[in-house]
């Protein structure tokens, strides 16, 4: 399932332009920005237009297609001024699945460092 939900050719592709540290780097701060996304107590749509459109970008990026596409259906709807509810909630959804995607792919993406201190 994290398959579709994190392109790994997307990521091993970055990590052969980036490097295996800053790509980590990344990845933490992603994850630590996805974690408080979407959860406003006092957000409207238009904040949560907003934070959808700074994930769009982030996220393809990473491979995170579905993540991506679906920020930028919530970020098109608020604009739109529509009903964001069922959207928003899919979007946590699909947001805690990602951040879970993510941290399983983790390992395979971290340098290893265990050497030095082993």
């Amino acid at each position: 399932m994290s398959h579709a939900l994190v392109n790994r050719d997307a990521l091993d592709e970055l990590t052969a332009a980036i490097g295996r540290d800053k790509l980590v780097r990344i990845l933490d701060r992603f994850v630590a920005s996805l974690v408080t996304a979407f959860e406003g107590p006092d957000c409207g749509p238009a904040e949560y237009g907003r934070e959808a459109h700074t994930l769009v970008s982030m996220s393809g990026m990473l491979g995170c297609t579905p993540l991506s596409l679906a920020c930028r259906g919530l970020e098109e709807a608020a604009k739109a001024g529509d009903d964001i509810t069922g959207s928003l909630i899919d979007l946590r959804i699909l947001r805690d699945r990602t951040i879970t995607a993510l941290r399983d792919m983790r390992p395979a993406v971290e340098p290893s460092i265990r050497l030095a201190t082993g």
